[in-house]
């Protein structure tokens, strides 16, 4: 921010908004920031409850001239937009929009996206709509916000008196322009979206024509037609709406007031307001009223469904004086950003901000923040709405500035690339905007701009300078006769230089452009001219330029490049592969931060108690669905969309399960900007718990360098909804349809039975262990042979009853799995039946017989093997064989008395499974 050598008071504020406006509304940091003579927009997140809240609000001083606030009101009636564009829509010469918001509730499609409530503009009755009934509902009193005749902000109650006269008879209509329901006498006018009433044939309705003085529906003022047409009751031809008239339309009880009116008579029509409101600039309803006199006072039951829901908010609010507006959103339903408020918290924000009145409007994901940043002409969207995108509403209020043009006091500039910069290296200096006094934007010519420093620090050339002279002070800019200064500092020479990546993983053959970074002996960043580097790569990974491009070489292999700065020398390992290409390794939280829809979500490194995949780090994912409705999900977002080196035909990663039935997808985008979502499991796939290998397909369509933006796991089932955590290690981009990697550590592509293992890895029957292993020979003992069976036959595990076994009490890790088995004669206890010898192991005459009993395998009397003979499982073995389930050990034998290992019983019990 410049500062005017004439304004200089002017130009201090203006420094402030220059500090504080954030580049991206995202990612902004709490502050103040003036937008316009008479609007400020304020920013702060803060704890409530255990809860984080990010509050927005813009504070509109009506005493400023030239300052208002004024409604945007959908035409045709039933149209929606975002708040984005109807405050742009709006915004022209003298009337540009410094801030908006959302305004009040509209009907959903089954009533044609109507306003619910009542709108008035001008002295202008636009919509009557309704009240509700009940202390659960939202707007259940009539009370209006509105800017007042005197030109002060208004948040009071009214009396609509809405009704039409036949032969000096008065009679109430009930509303305006609505889908017309029991016992309602509906007025319908020329602003109604549709060209007839649309109504059914049970009720009356008179068309009314000729009308004097137009269809404006003015406060205090009547206007008179004369009957056309009459429709009766069980004639299906709704009326149409004549363009200069009406239709009174009644049923139920409401017919009684037109039955008896013809064609050729006349009939007076008149909206009435409550004197207070009369020659405001607009009125609009909503509620429930949550601030008045200056204290919490909730329109709506406090303990209510509605009320006490945490969810994002908007409302409109003004001090005692009525000179100063408060419109304030408050964001909902993100963790770890801003969960959202309950109507009393809110309220009590409210009134800490200086709100004496105060009215909430639509919420949810309706809330809508826009701001106009400086030197925009157009306001953008600011707050981030729960359901990822602006969403379209009825109607919008605006921070509106009517300031003319003015003299031009303040131009936005900065450095292109900020830093402190390093003797000889060219730079230039970016304007953002030019404000004149009222804060409005100036169309200026960059060209323009000129560029100085009192100190001697650069050269210039144009637009473009040179650092020239080591020291600190400031560059001078001037544009469309203003001038200011932009805080600069040149070094002689640089501390440290490191590399943007410890580490690099190429494809072979693949080029990738290497950087280094340069800090000072303070550890500040330092600009410098890349061309400065000297870089050279060792003779067996391929070629690198003098710009830092390396050309990969086309077989796999190690080795290093390095790079020279200022004397200064860094070494870079790269390693060179073939078949896939290392999206991250996940030893650090550096690429990624976390968000959620409907639920909690948060990422932290893993413990030392939760072993990695490969290397020392794996990212962890906590995630917290339970008590909410929709699709919740739980993402890993990378910081900035990392890149897979190309098109690959396949995502991997290594993910530690926890066997909750979620959706585990990934977001990805691809060289022409289109994203996908892809799968690493069907819906509620993600069964395992443990590590498992798991891959997503690319689909065909996407082309060009593809970058990867999420990695997150969804619950659309509100049944199934649990919390948890999961962990992802080792992501990989496949380029090679045929690449595989071994599902564990100690097993692999080649081992015997690793179909069978990933099978029932997949299905959650059965799991490795934390440090990614599988113990493939470890003899399996009867305890987790009723785990896995208990597990592959989905047996319930609620309410099992107790088998009796001395040496199983309920207490006990995986007691109810024991239980299931037992109660269903899978495995039968030892001792008569008094012990069930949850350590002992399995033998393969056991196995045999548990697999025949657990999934009723038809029995054979034919003898396959001549070791079994005197075997309890004889009959069980033989079923197995019968079945193709086993061949035995070779040599006509099967072994019955050998303890079997959790590989082998894998293979016997993924073969049962295959039977059934």
């Amino acid at each position: 921010m410049l500062k005017n050598t004439y304004l200089s008071k002017l130009s201090i504020l203006f420094l402030v908004i220059f500090l504080s406006i954030p580049t991206l509304a995202y990612g902004e940091t709490p502050g103040s920031t003036k937008i316009s003579g008479g609007v400020q927009y304020e920013y702060t997140n803060k704890t409530v409850a255990s809860n984080p809240q990010a509050f927005r609000q813009l504070v509109v001083d009506l005493n400023d001239p030239f300052t208002t606030v004024d409604v945007g009101i959908p035409t045709p009636l039933n149209k929606l937009a975002s708040t984005t564009s109807q405050a742009n829509a709006y915004t022209a010469p003298g009337q540009q929009v410094a801030g908006a918001i959302n305004g009040s509730f509209f009907w959903g499609s089954d009533q044609g996206y109507l306003p619910m409530y009542l709108i008035a503009y001008r002295d202008r009755l636009m919509n009557a709509g309704i009240i509700a009934s009940g202390r659960d509902q939202y707007v259940n009193q009539p009370i209006a916000f509105g800017i007042d005749s005197t030109g002060k902000g208004k948040i009071d109650s009214y009396n609509l008196r809405l009704s039409f006269n036949h032969n000096g008879q008065d009679y109430p209509i009930t509303s305006t322009d609505k889908h017309r329901s029991t016992d309602n006498l509906i007025l319908y006018t020329p602003l109604y979206p549709k060209s007839t009433t649309e109504t059914n044939a049970l009720g009356i309705e008179l068309v009314i024509e000729g009308v004097t003085g137009g269809t404006a529906l003015n406060f205090g003022e009547t206007v008179t037609g004369v009957v056309t047409k009459k429709r009766e009751r069980n004639d299906p031809q709704a009326s149409t709406i004549p363009k200069d008239g009406f239709v009174l339309s009644a049923h139920g009880a409401a017919m009684s007031s037109i039955d008896n009116i013809g064609v050729g008579e006349t009939i007076s029509i008149t909206a009435n307001i409550d004197e207070k409101w009369k020659g405001s600039s607009f009125m609009l309803t909503s509620g429930p009223e949550l601030v008045k006199d200056g204290r919490v006072h909730l329109g709506i039951d406090p303990n209510s469904d509605r009320a006490r829901e945490r969810a994002p908010r908007t409302a409109i609010a003004i001090d005692r004086t009525g000179t100063k507006v408060f419109m304030v959103t408050v964001d909902g339903r993100q963790s770890g950003y801003s969960q959202g408020q309950s109507l009393k918290e809110f309220a009590e924000y409210l009134v800490s901000i200086g709100a004496y009145q105060a009215l909430n409007l639509d919420g949810g994901g309706s809330t809508t923040m826009a701001v106009r940043k400086p030197g925009d002409f157009n306001v953008s969207l600011f707050n981030r709405p729960s359901d990822g995108r602006e969403r379209s509403v009825s109607t919008s209020l605006f921070a509106v500035s009517t300031a003319p043009a003015g003299t031009p006091a303040t131009v936005g500039a900065k450095l292109a690339k900020p830093g402190v910069y390093l003797k000889g290296t060219k730079g230039s200096v970016v304007v953002d905007y030019v404000m004149d006094n009222y804060y409005n934007p100036v169309t200026f010519n960059k060209t323009d701009l000129k560029l100085s420093s009192p100190q001697g620090l650069i050269s210039v050339n144009g637009q473009e300078f040179t650092a020239q002279k080591a020291g600190t002070g400031s560059i001078t800019a001037q544009i469309n006769g203003v001038t200011g200064t932009i805080p600069f500092e040149v070094v002689e020479s640089i501390h440290t230089v490191k590399p943007s990546s410890a580490s690099i993983d190429v494809r072979a053959g693949e080029k990738r452009t290497l950087t280094v970074k340069a800090y000072d002996s303070k550890n500040r960043e330092v600009i410098f001219d890349p061309s400065l580097v000297k870089w050279s790569a060792s003779a067996n990974i391929g070629t690198i330029t003098s710009s830092g491009v390396l050309t990969a070489a086309s077989k796999e292999g190690k080795g290093t490049v390095t790079a020279t700065l200022g004397g200064k020398t860094v070494t870079i390992p790269v390693a060179i592969t073939g078949a896939y290409y290392r999206v991250d390794n996940m030893e650090s939280l550096d690429n990624w931060t976390s968000s959620a829809t409907n639920g909690k979500a948060s990422i932290s490194m893993n413990s030392a108690k939760e072993p990695a995949f490969e290397g020392k780090g794996a990212l962890k994912l906590t995630y917290d669905f339970t008590g909410t409705t929709g699709t919740s999900a739980a993402y890993v977002d990378a910081k900035t969309p990392m890149s897979l080196a190309g098109t690959p035909v396949k995502l991997s990663a290594r993910v530690y399960g926890d066997a909750s039935n979620t959706w585990l997808r990934g977001r990805i985008q691809d060289g022409q900007g289109k994203e996908y979502t892809i799968d690493f499991t069907p819906e509620n796939g993600l069964k395992w718990l443990g590590w498992n290998y798991v891959t997503a397909a690319i689909p065909a369509g996407a082309t060009g360098n593809i970058t990867l933006k999420q990695i997150y796991i969804a619950q659309p089932t509100d049944s199934l909804k649990t919390k948890g955590s999961i962990m992802i290690d080792d992501v990989k981009a496949i380029f090679n349809t045929g690449y595989k990697e071994g599902l564990f550590k100690d097993t692999g592509l080649t081992f015997r039975a690793e179909n069978e293992i990933a099978s029932l890895v997949n299905e959650g029957v059965i799991a490795g262990y934390a440090d990614g292993n599988f113990g493939p020979y470890q003899e399996l003992t009867r305890q987790q042979a009723a785990i896995l069976l208990a597990r592959a036959l989905k047996l319930p595990l609620d309410n099992v009853t107790d088998p009796g076994f001395e040496d199983m009490v309920p207490s006990m890790t995986f007691y109810k799995e024991v239980a299931a088995v037992a109660n269903m004669g899978t495995i039968r206890g030892k001792e008569n039946g008094k012990k069930f010898d949850p350590n002992g192991k399995l033998t393969r005459a056991e196995m045999a017989a548990i697999l025949q009993r657990g999934f009723d395998l038809q029995l054979s009397d034919q003898n396959h093997f001549s070791d079994i003979n005197g075997s309890f499982a004889k009959d069980a073995i033989n079923s197995l064989a019968s079945n193709d389930i086993t061949q035995g050990i070779g040599g006509g034998k099967f072994g019955p008395g050998q303890n079997i290992s959790r590989a082998d019983f894998s293979v016997f019990l993924h073969r049962t499974l295959s039977k059934k």
